[in-house]
């Protein structure tokens, strides 16, 4: 029986554990980016700690569906082999079978536990004062060119810069606008800026050559301009905490007083059941794989991974609604937050005990494709004269077939499964900013529905990676493929179908990421924005109050209507472009478009005029128009988007512009030629994974996926990193974007020459 349980633990165990690391590796995606960045602009090896950091959060929600998946999959695969049947024949029955299975159970529970009790809080703390420290780093990342940025901790500061060089720390044309209470803005023009870092909670930025304008708002026909030779302004930084840290960065033990001392005891009895029911899911999970699994179903490793799905997808629905419903106040803190884990508890248990009793009859196998082949009417058979095809042989073609079902049914798997682990995992994230800001259901599904496009946009070529190590693995380790070069077909000629799959696929990505996508984008971001409890200001009007124009005009108002047209409370500053100092401001209570002469007509206002050596003129007027103002409502009514929220032709037009004005456009560059780069990468990923399955698949598939694992991991580090390095102009744009394609592609063909034809 040692042997027995030996073999069925290893089974399991490698399934899980590639399941384990492919779900990390997901999850670790959403961020590397945005952590590179981050590495390259705090310049501090201590940047390296945020991935251990993450780490235990993330292992907290993914061991338990690498354990699930672990089960489903090997055990389908010891039933589609029958080796389950000859293990019952040999009188080793359901029993023998479960024994080691909730052994392994034990080690993951233990495992999770230690993750969710200890490591997991003491992380977040740690993570919190990290990114304290680091905050005076992350301002030089945050502030893009010509985007107005409004500092977290500054709400009533807006900081504009025409240009950002030397890494982020080099500012030009900078426009630093601070607002009093009743919301009139005081203006800083300088001709460049410098960030100064003065210690960890304060970062200046150090303005030369410039002036500040202030009007009173009670007296706008008094002001007040004053020039410089060199400023400092200062932008504070997130404080660090001396009260309680947060109720998911707090010890077990000072949680559990928490819950029953404290002010916010609801919410510290939330997160204490939390912890222990996250962990508990493993056994929920499991006992339910298990009893599915010895079911009596030959479901094979595909059948086992769509039971996967439907299993996590519907408990952590469960578990995210009863979580709510906790936080709310509606059900008590330990009911909502454990009902999942005892609604699959208590099924897992009873067809465990049914199982025993009763022993399941053998059934077909479990396969969703021949199930949906099945309801496909066929035509009956006749039997027809058949001539043999002149030239070419038949057999090229059904194998065609053959290998691109095989391939295109786990990418589709594969690519489901990513986008729903990803998909839970940001409503985990939101959960609180939900509860908090009232966020109706309407909202959330509005916000994963636009999502998931940029998510089947971004896991595509990891999904074809691991498909076509799969597909090809296994066809390698049943020596299908020897079989395929006995006919005389070339190895060469298997992998041909699987390129014009990639190459379509390629080409929906491109299309996608040219046409809805940006739109898809912009959208998404407005709803986080709004789970989040932030002003969309970046994105659409009415919300965005700062609008730089077409000219050198600069447009701050309170409101515009987009149906009537109509401004509230607007001024209009309109600058000399060579000297970045101001002309002229416009201020009327209201002013709206007149369809009829073309422009727009202020109403009860005044206008200042300016000149280098200060204030020279200033006029009351009830209604009135000026010329030199080319903006129109549709203007207004558009986007002021970043480089992911356009589309190739808009941003290449974006580009164009800028350049024209001199401006830095390396980080657009980068962006413009990843819209081309990313999607050639799923067919260089069909490409790289061809020689890695042949040549690791008679020791197995298990071999293939940890390749293209590791393949993959190299990938996307080295792009994030490349990306980082381009957006500081540590490198061309170019080099930049397309090392990552070029290197890839060279490594595939290398190995794709060395494969035995």
């Amino acid at each position: 029986m040692k042997i027995l349980h030996r073999y069925v633990r290893r089974e399991i165990a490698v399934y899980g554990g590639l399941g384990l690391l492919l779900f990390t590796f997901v999850i670790f995606m959403q961020n590397l980016g945005r952590a590179m960045d981050a590495a390259v602009h705090a310049n501090d090896a201590a940047v390296g700690l945020l991935f251990l950091y993450v780490l235990p959060a993330a292992l907290v929600f993914t061991l338990p569906m690498a354990l699930l998946v672990g089960i489903l999959t090997g055990l389908g695969r010891l039933g589609a082999d029958g080796e389950l049947m000859a293990l019952a024949a040999c009188g080793a029955g359901a029993r023998r079978v479960v024994r080691p299975l909730l052994g392994l159970t034990v080690v993951v529970l233990a495992v999770a536990l230690l993750m969710t009790l200890w490591l997991a809080p003491a992380a977040r703390g740690r993570l919190q004062a990290l990114t304290t420290r680091l905050a005076s780093s992350q301002i030089a990342a945050a502030v893009q060119p010509r985007i107005f940025f409004e500092p977290d901790n500054n709400p009533n500061w807006v900081v504009y810069a025409g240009d950002i060089t030397a890494g982020g720390s080099v500012w030009k044309q900078v426009l630093v606008a601070q607002m009093d209470a009743a919301g009139t803005p005081e203006l800083t023009l300088a001709d460049s800026g410098v960030l100064v870092h003065r210690g960890a909670q304060e970062v200046q930025l150090h303005l030369l050559g410039g002036t500040r304008y202030t009007v009173g708002p009670a007296h706008p026909e008094t002001s007040l301009v004053s020039a410089f030779r060199s400023v400092d302004i200062p932008f504070l930084l997130p404080a660090r905490s001396h009260g309680p840290p947060a109720v998911n960065a707090e010890a077990l033990a000072p949680l559990w007083q928490r819950a029953h001392t404290a002010a916010d005891w609801r919410a510290a009895r939330v997160e204490f059941y939390r912890r222990w029911a996250l962990a508990f899911a493993c056994l929920a999970l499991a006992l339910v794989g298990i009893a599915l699994g010895l079911g009596g179903r030959r479901s094979g490793r595909a059948g086992g991974f769509v039971l996967t799905l439907g299993l996590v997808l519907v408990y952590y629905l469960l578990f995210v609604f009863g979580m709510g419903m906790a936080k709310q106040g509606k059900v008590p803190p330990f009911w909502g937050v454990w009902a999942a884990n005892l609604i699959f508890l208590a099924w897992g248990g009873w067809a465990l005990w049914r199982l025993d009793r009763h022993p399941p009859r053998p059934r077909e196998p479990l396969d969703l494709w021949v199930r949906l082949r099945r309801l496909i009417p066929r035509r009956q058979d006749h039997v027809l004269a058949v001539t043999p095809a002149r030239g070419r042989s038949w057999m090229p073609n059904l194998i065609s077939g053959y290998v691109t079902n095989s391939f295109l049914r786990y990418t589709l798997l594969l690519l489901v499964a990513f986008v729903i682990l990803v998909l839970i995992f940001t409503l985990f994230e939101l959960l609180g900013s939900i509860l908090q800001h009232h966020i109706g259901l309407r909202v959330i599904a509005e916000y994963l529905l636009y999502f998931t496009p940029q998510m089947v946009y971004q896991m595509i070529p990891v999904a074809i990676l691991v498909g076509v190590l799969i597909a090809f693995g296994l066809l390698a380790k049943n020596n299908e493929i020897t079989a395929i070069k006995a006919c005389g077909v070339s190895a060469y000629r298997l992998l041909a179908p699987v390129l014009v799959a990639a190459a379509i696929l390629c080409a929906l990505q491109f299309t996608l990421g040219a046409t809805w996508l940006p739109g898809f984008n912009l959208r998404q971001d407005e709803l986080h924005d709004r789970i989040k409890g932030q002003p969309a200001q970046t994105y659409r009007n009415p919300e965005r109050k700062w609008v730089f124009g077409r000219g050198n005009d600069i447009y701050y108002f309170r409101f515009f209507d987009v149906q009537s047209r109509a401004f509230d409370d607007v001024s209009v500053f309109q600058f000399d472009p060579q000297r970045f100092q101001l002309t002229r401001r416009i201020f009327a209570h209201q002013a709206r478009w007149d369809e009829t002469i073309r422009t727009w007509v202020f109403v009860n206002g005044w206008t200042r005029t300016f000149s280098p050596q200060g204030d020279t003129g200033f006029e009351r007027f009830v209604v009135a128009n000026f010329t030199g103002l080319p903006e129109t409502p549709a203007y207004f009514a558009g986007d002021a988007r970043q480089g992911t929220q356009m589309t190739y032709a808009e941003l290449h037009r974006y580009i164009t512009v800028l350049r024209r004005g001199g401006y830095d456009v390396s980080r657009l560059r980068i962006t413009l030629a990843k819209k081309i780069a990313y999607p050639l990468i799923t067919v260089i990923m069909a490409l790289l994974a061809f020689p890695f399955a042949l040549s690791v698949g008679r020791r197995g598939t298990v071999a293939g996926i940890a390749a293209g694992i590791a393949v993959a991991i190299a990938y996307w580090t080295s792009a994030s990193l490349l990306e980082a390095l381009g957006n500081l102009n540590q490198l061309p744009a170019a080099v930049a974007a397309w090392t990552p394609d070029v290197l890839f592609l060279g490594l595939g063909v290398y190995l794709l020459l060395r494969v035995p034809t």
